[in-house]
């Protein structure tokens, strides 16, 4: 059995030309694709080198633009609101407040009493002086009574005189008692007036204990109560009241505003300042705020640059009847700026400034490149105004590159005008 199984097993030779003609055609199949792909990998070479080429040969493509005449422009400012009158009311006599009227948010008309002031030294002063009045006053009419006397008994001796009457040394002594009452009387007339000075003075100083509006308007401080102690011409020192004053000035017992009509004052930068003039119409907005703006006039200016900030001060007077608008908001003062002389507007990517200056570039006759010097303007951010250094028909690069240079041969790209409809 062993032999037979032995004699029906295939031979092992046989199969060995039947694996070498699978390798050999295995071997030829990848060698054909190699070649394959390194011709295919040749003629993608060939062709990126021939089209590097021919991009280094042709002109660079560029974006270009014209010039624009500058127009008109909005400018706006921060701006602080303040009344247009604004007062701070002290005291000019020293007391106690005794009565007080108004507070806080009050409406007051000129005139009206505010406080009052108990200074009891001050009325025992004018009484005093008073009294010092009426005595120096009786004083005057003695000294009058007494220098008639001395009138009268010198005429007597001068008539005696004449008789021989009477001796020469009793006319001298009515003479100089006439000279001596005339000079009592004018000192009694100086000690009348003097006392009656002092009694003015002391009444005006009562006066000052009734506290008044000095105009009318809104009381937007008070910085007394009743029994607070006041001097004259100081501060004082209850700031529960109201913290802090709206003009930022020393607390004094009141502060007036006058609030229908509101100045606002706004610092211009230098490069706008000429553009901003008496009566130029400007809108006034608080941002946050539901009103509309509000119209104004630039009512005054500095006319002159403050060269710490480099800005001129202006006013504009707005009016504010219903108060929408109140003194001390930070608000915005919205102006429309027209061009001052010839100038051109170019969008802010076609400007260049390096170590050169400040330049545009410019796609001249033959599609050449120059870059031109030019004087800058006013910078709106997206555009910028030239002042000097185009005529306005030149052909701008509206966005140069660094590789860009001067006497270069571009293409330049109109910007693709859109179709109506």
């Amino acid at each position: 059995m062993s032999e037979h199984q032995a004699d029906t097993r295939p031979a092992p030779h046989a199969r060995t030309p039947t694996m070498i003609g699978i390798a050999v055609g295995i071997s030829i199949l990848f060698v054909i694709l190699l070649v394959a792909g390194l011709i295919a990998r040749a003629r993608t070479d060939r062709e990126l080198a021939t089209a590097a080429h021919a991009a280094q040969s042709a002109p660079p493509q560029v974006a270009v633009i014209r010039a624009e005449p500058a127009a008109e422009s909005d400018l706006t400012v921060a701006a602080t609101t303040q009344a247009m009158k604004d007062a701070v009311i002290y005291a000019r006599t020293t007391g106690y407040i005794s009565a007080r009227h108004v507070d806080i948010g009050d409406h007051v008309s000129a005139g009206q009493l505010l406080a009052e002031i108990a200074s009891p030294e001050i009325d025992q002063q004018l009484r005093q002086a008073q009294a010092d009045l009426q005595q120096s006053e009786k004083t005057l009419e003695l000294q009058q009574a007494t220098l008639d006397l001395a009138h009268r008994t010198m005429g007597r001796y001068n008539e005696a005189d004449v008789e021989g009457a009477v001796a020469k040394q009793a006319v001298d002594q009515s003479a100089a008692a006439v000279r001596t009452g005339q000079a009592a009387v004018a000192a009694a007339e100086a000690s009348v007036a003097s006392n009656q000075a002092n009694v003015r003075r002391l009444q005006e100083l009562t006066s000052f204990e009734r506290v008044v509006a000095p105009f009318a308007g809104t009381v937007i401080q008070r910085n007394i109560d009743v029994g607070t102690l006041i001097t004259a011409g100081s501060p004082t020192n209850n700031t529960s009241a109201a913290p802090s004053s709206v003009t930022g000035g020393a607390n004094g017992l009141f502060e007036i505003a006058q609030i229908d009509w509101l100045r606002v004052f706004v610092n211009i930068p230098q490069a706008y300042a000429s553009n901003v003039r008496v009566g130029v119409p400007v809108s006034v907005s608080v941002r946050g705020h539901l009103m509309q703006p509000v119209a104004g006039t630039v009512t005054r200016t500095a006319n002159a640059i403050d060269p710490a900030t480099r800005t001129l001060l202006a006013e504009v007077d707005v009016p504010n009847p219903s108060h929408g608008l109140l003194p001390g908001m930070f608000a915005y003062v919205a102006f429309k700026i027209g061009p001052a002389g010839t100038r051109w507007r170019v969008p802010a990517t076609a400007a260049i400034v390096d170590a050169q200056g400040t330049r545009v570039a410019i796609v001249g006759p033959g599609n050449t490149l120059h870059f031109q010097p030019v004087v800058f303007g006013r910078d709106f951010g997206a555009s910028i105004d030239i002042q000097n250094g185009l005529r306005g028909d030149e052909t701008i690069v509206k966005q140069p590159t660094v590789s860009l240079q001067e006497g270069q041969v571009v293409r330049p790209i109109e910007p693709q005008k859109s179709s109506g409809g």
